[in-house]
């Protein structure tokens, strides 16, 4: 019975949660890389074109293993598949949450230095960026290399077979290999 209720619950909430993205505009939440958007990965690997942090979006559709939306600019229809073993520690529905956000660009990069929207539009890490400005640039990094942005080592891929370091003293990037 406990279960059943959980369920329900569950279902409950993510109705909610889907009920309230079709009502409010929508924007990404950092920076996303894709080669294709029908399928891109949930690693964000770095490489192809750059849909920027705070474009806006319409046509949510998500699951616990997908999310899809529509870019209002581009008028492109994004996929994006959790894969587990990349993201361990997270449901699909916690890694779906950090892609879309209410805020736009302004409000995302908002007490950021010019140098840092700067980097943050170019889709680069550069030392003396935040770690806000650098989630807001490369994303989330994938948790089965980077256990907590708490950290202060995160590693990115640039492709299935590549990544790179970013190092971080006192909540600033000291050198990226980016």
């Amino acid at each position: 019975m406990r279960a059943r209720a959980a369920l329900l619950a569950a279902i409950l909430a993510l109705g909610a949660a889907s009920a309230a993205f079709a009502a409010d505009p929508l924007y990404t939440a950092y920076n996303i890389w894709f080669e294709s958007p029908l399928k891109v990965y949930s690693t964000n690997y770095q490489r192809g074109n750059i849909l920027p942090a705070g474009s806006e979006v319409k046509d949510v559709s998500r699951s616990a293993k997908k999310l899809e939306f529509t870019d209002v600019k581009l008028n492109l229809r994004f996929t994006f598949e959790f894969v587990k073993d990349h993201h361990p520690g997270l449901t699909g529905e916690q890694w779906i949450d950090r892609f879309l956000t209410a805020k736009d660009f302004s409000a995302l990069s908002q007490g950021l230095s010019a140098a840092e929207i700067k980097s943050i539009k170019a889709g680069k890490v550069q030392a003396g960026m935040s770690k806000k400005a650098v989630l807001l640039a490369a994303g989330y990094p994938p948790e089965v290399a980077t256990a907590s942005t708490e950290l202060d080592i995160w590693k990115y891929w640039r492709h299935r077979f590549g990544s790179y370091l970013v190092r971080f003293s006192d909540g600033k990037v000291e050198s990226s290999e980016q």
